[in-house]
């Protein structure tokens, strides 16, 4: 059914003010960075300035205060996205295709991970990383976020899992395929933008994480989204300096959803049409 040009005008004016209301805040950061140091809030208002990369070569370049906390989030968030799919795989597809008696109980408490508020595993999570050495390491933070990661990429897994049909995998083992040549030439390749979307959720979840980097990354781990909080002082907010952070901690996710946004949609549209 086509749509009017009043219905259609219509729309786009409905549409405008919800693109505001989003998109306001990543402007005004947007403003911040590139606005002179100390001219965060002029007087009188302006939205005219002369742009300059002034804030962004101090806290990036010299001295650069905040370069390595880009990378500790651009390896950290890629290292609990990588380490996360194995063991969702592997999760998922049991429980998907297996008849386990706790399954239900399994998908609940998976889902009471992800409700928990992530500060309460802090002090447990705190202690055995200094326990075993590995606080403020990478490698530390990257296991911690499994806790975020993992119950959130098996739901969505064992959805897109379903979404297989069993059949195919039963007529591959009638031809004489094994169950891992099933799994790896069949389920997994159909299965390929449920596994990349996933791995897509799971490296924002991690890069927008701020409590456990914050607390377990100590100075050498933290990551940019985490480096923020170090614009918050007893005399101030040091404004250009924290917009400047946030539009770069928002620029990795919007490059990875942007060069994937393909698979995003066959991700969510996967299994939506069954014969």
């Amino acid at each position: 059914m086509r749509r009017s040009l009043a219905q259609t005008i219509g729309i786009y004016l409905l549409c405008i003010p919800v693109a505001l209301f989003f998109l306001g805040p990543i402007v005004w950061f947007a403003a911040l960075a590139l606005r002179p140091a100390g001219a965060a809030f002029p007087d009188p208002p302006s939205l005219v300035f002369k742009p300059t990369l002034e804030i962004l070569s101090y806290i990036f370049i010299d001295p650069g205060s905040n370069a390595r906390q880009l990378l500790n989030s651009i390896i950290i968030s890629t290292g609990a996205a990588l380490l996360s799919l194995p063991f969702s795989i592997s999760a998922a597809y049991a429980l998907s295709r297996y008849r386990l008696r706790a399954k239900k109980f399994i998908m609940l408490w998976y889902l009471g991970i992800l409700m928990a508020p992530p500060i309460v595993f802090l002090i447990p999570y705190f202690i055995l990383m200094v326990k075993i050495g590995w606080a403020g390491t990478y490698q530390g933070v990257i296991v911690v976020l499994q806790t975020v990661t993992l119950p959130f990429n098996i739901w969505l897994l064992k959805s897109f899992f379903d979404d297989v049909p069993p059949e195919l995998e039963e007529a591959a083992l009638v031809d004489g395929a094994g169950w891992w040549q099933s799994l790896v030439r069949i389920t997994l390749p159909l299965a390929v933008p449920g596994i990349v979307v996933t791995g897509m959720f799971a490296f924002v979840f991690s890069w927008n994480n701020v409590v456990f980097p914050l607390v377990l990354g100590l100075r050498t781990a933290k990551t940019l989204p985490a480096g923020t909080l170090d614009y918050f002082g007893t005399s101030g907010i040091v404004w250009n300096q924290m917009g400047a952070t946030a539009v770069v901690a928002m620029i990795p996710p919007m490059i990875i959803f942007l060069v994937l946004g393909r698979y995003i949609v066959r991700g969510l549209t996967f299994g939506a049409v069954k014969g």
